[in-house]
Protein backbone atom coordinates (compact mmCIF):
# COMPACT_ATOMS: atom_id res chain seq x y z
CA UNK A 1 0.00 0.00 0.00
CA UNK A 2 2.62 2.39 0.96
CA UNK A 3 4.94 1.65 -2.30
CA UNK A 4 1.52 2.79 -4.48
CA UNK A 5 0.79 5.83 -2.41
CA UNK A 6 4.43 6.73 -2.87
CA UNK A 7 4.71 5.87 -6.47
CA UNK A 8 1.37 6.37 -8.06
CA UNK A 9 -1.22 8.42 -5.65
CA UNK A 10 0.94 10.82 -4.03
CA UNK A 11 2.28 12.45 -7.95
CA UNK A 12 -0.94 12.30 -8.69
CA UNK A 13 -2.02 14.61 -5.88
CA UNK A 14 0.97 16.69 -6.60
CA UNK A 15 0.25 16.93 -10.34
CA UNK A 16 -3.26 17.80 -9.83
CA UNK A 17 -2.28 20.28 -6.98
CA UNK A 18 -0.08 22.19 -9.04
CA UNK A 19 -3.04 22.41 -11.42
CA UNK A 20 -4.98 23.82 -9.72
CA UNK A 21 -2.92 26.57 -8.71
CA UNK A 22 -2.02 26.98 -12.76
CA UNK A 23 -6.05 27.22 -13.45
CA UNK A 24 -6.43 29.30 -10.39
CA UNK A 25 -3.57 31.87 -11.53
CA UNK A 26 -5.29 31.66 -14.86
CA UNK A 27 -8.52 32.29 -13.87
CA UNK A 28 -7.28 35.51 -11.69
CA UNK A 29 -5.71 37.17 -15.40
CA UNK A 30 -8.78 36.47 -16.85
CA UNK A 31 -11.02 38.27 -14.55
CA UNK A 32 -8.40 41.27 -14.71
CA UNK A 33 -8.77 41.44 -18.55
CA UNK A 34 -12.65 41.06 -18.34
CA UNK A 35 -12.39 44.33 -16.02
CA UNK A 36 -10.67 45.94 -18.83
CA UNK A 37 -12.86 45.38 -21.13
CA UNK A 38 -15.58 46.03 -18.87
CA UNK A 39 -14.54 49.28 -18.58
CA UNK A 40 -12.98 49.97 -22.26
CA UNK A 41 -15.46 53.00 -22.81
CA UNK A 42 -14.50 54.53 -19.48
CA UNK A 43 -10.70 53.88 -20.38
CA UNK A 44 -11.08 55.29 -24.14
CA UNK A 45 -12.74 58.31 -22.56
CA UNK A 46 -10.36 59.21 -20.41
CA UNK A 47 -7.34 58.20 -23.42
CA UNK A 48 -9.03 61.09 -25.43
CA UNK A 49 -9.33 63.49 -22.96
CA UNK A 50 -5.61 63.14 -22.06
CA UNK A 51 -4.11 62.45 -25.87
CA UNK A 52 -3.53 65.95 -26.45
CA UNK A 53 -0.86 66.54 -23.51
CA UNK A 54 1.19 63.82 -25.83
CA UNK A 55 0.17 65.32 -29.22
CA UNK A 56 3.12 68.46 -28.57
CA UNK A 57 6.45 68.25 -30.17
CA UNK A 58 9.31 68.68 -27.83
CA UNK A 59 9.79 72.52 -27.09
CA UNK A 60 13.01 74.06 -26.06
CA UNK A 61 12.84 74.85 -21.76
CA UNK A 62 12.86 78.35 -23.25
CA UNK A 63 9.79 77.66 -25.30
CA UNK A 64 7.89 75.77 -22.90
CA UNK A 65 8.31 79.04 -20.24
CA UNK A 66 7.47 81.33 -22.61
CA UNK A 67 4.05 79.44 -23.57
CA UNK A 68 3.76 78.66 -19.38
CA UNK A 69 4.42 82.39 -18.98
CA UNK A 70 1.75 83.73 -21.71
CA UNK A 71 -0.94 81.61 -19.99
CA UNK A 72 -0.55 83.22 -16.42
CA UNK A 73 -0.34 86.28 -17.91
CA UNK A 74 -3.80 85.53 -19.75
CA UNK A 75 -5.41 83.94 -17.00
CA UNK A 76 -4.78 86.89 -14.59
CA UNK A 77 -5.56 89.46 -17.04
CA UNK A 78 -9.32 87.51 -17.63
CA UNK A 79 -9.23 87.02 -13.90
CA UNK A 80 -8.76 90.53 -12.79
CA UNK A 81 -5.30 89.81 -10.97
CA UNK A 82 -2.58 91.98 -10.99
CA UNK A 83 1.30 90.27 -11.71
CA UNK A 84 3.55 92.08 -9.43
CA UNK A 85 6.45 90.22 -10.39
CA UNK A 86 7.46 86.49 -12.16
CA UNK A 87 10.35 84.94 -12.58
CA UNK A 88 11.31 81.18 -13.74
CA UNK A 89 12.70 79.30 -10.57
CA UNK A 90 13.85 76.06 -12.17
CA UNK A 91 13.58 73.91 -15.39
CA UNK A 92 14.09 70.07 -15.07
CA UNK A 93 13.93 67.32 -17.72
CA UNK A 94 12.72 63.63 -17.00
CA UNK A 95 12.95 60.97 -19.48
CA UNK A 96 9.75 61.59 -21.29
CA UNK A 97 8.61 65.25 -19.46
CA UNK A 98 9.72 68.61 -18.11
CA UNK A 99 9.26 69.99 -15.00
CA UNK A 100 9.26 74.29 -15.10
CA UNK A 101 8.58 76.30 -11.77
CA UNK A 102 7.73 79.81 -11.57
CA UNK A 103 7.36 82.18 -8.90
CA UNK A 104 4.32 84.37 -9.26
CA UNK A 105 3.50 87.55 -7.55
CA UNK A 106 0.33 88.92 -7.19
CA UNK A 107 -2.27 90.88 -6.06
CA UNK A 108 -6.02 90.63 -6.11
CA UNK A 109 -9.26 90.41 -3.38
CA UNK A 110 -10.04 87.01 -2.20
CA UNK A 111 -12.59 85.85 -4.87
CA UNK A 112 -10.25 87.15 -7.85
CA UNK A 113 -7.43 84.90 -6.58
CA UNK A 114 -9.21 81.76 -5.95
CA UNK A 115 -11.07 81.99 -9.83
CA UNK A 116 -7.16 82.63 -10.90
CA UNK A 117 -5.93 79.52 -8.68
CA UNK A 118 -8.56 77.72 -9.98
CA UNK A 119 -8.41 78.53 -13.82
CA UNK A 120 -4.26 78.11 -13.82
CA UNK A 121 -4.90 74.66 -12.49
CA UNK A 122 -7.95 73.75 -14.92
CA UNK A 123 -6.15 74.88 -18.32
CA UNK A 124 -5.16 72.48 -20.45
CA UNK A 125 -1.52 73.51 -20.06
CA UNK A 126 -0.89 71.43 -16.86
CA UNK A 127 -0.27 74.16 -14.16
CA UNK A 128 -0.37 73.35 -10.93
CA UNK A 129 0.10 75.42 -8.16
CA UNK A 130 2.14 73.74 -5.43
CA UNK A 131 3.05 76.43 -3.01
CA UNK A 132 1.84 79.73 -1.98
CA UNK A 133 2.22 82.40 0.95
CA UNK A 134 -0.86 84.83 1.56
CA UNK A 135 -0.82 88.19 3.17
CA UNK A 136 -3.20 91.28 3.04
CA UNK A 137 -1.55 94.07 1.58
CA UNK A 138 -1.34 96.61 4.19
CA UNK A 139 -2.44 99.96 2.48
CA UNK A 140 -5.51 97.74 1.57
CA UNK A 141 -6.65 94.92 3.56
CA UNK A 142 -9.25 93.54 1.07
CA UNK A 143 -6.61 93.30 -1.26
CA UNK A 144 -4.07 89.88 -0.45
CA UNK A 145 -0.38 89.84 -1.98
CA UNK A 146 0.29 86.46 -3.10
CA UNK A 147 3.31 84.78 -3.97
CA UNK A 148 3.09 81.59 -5.80
CA UNK A 149 5.29 78.99 -7.04
CA UNK A 150 3.46 77.02 -10.50
CA UNK A 151 4.73 74.11 -12.19
CA UNK A 152 4.09 73.51 -15.64
CA UNK A 153 4.42 69.65 -16.58
CA UNK A 154 5.33 69.26 -20.37
CA UNK A 155 5.00 65.75 -21.65
CA UNK A 156 6.52 64.19 -24.88
CA UNK A 157 5.69 61.62 -26.73
CA UNK A 158 7.99 58.49 -27.27
CA UNK A 159 7.51 58.98 -31.14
Amino acid sequence: IAVVYNFIIDPIIGQWNSMDKKIRSKEITLEKYARILRDKNSIEKLRGRYAKYFETNRQTPEEESSAALSVIEQVARRTNVRITNIKPLSSKSFGNYNRSTFRVAVEAKLTELTKFIYDLQSSDQLLKVERMVLAAKESEPSVIKAILNVTKISVFSNR
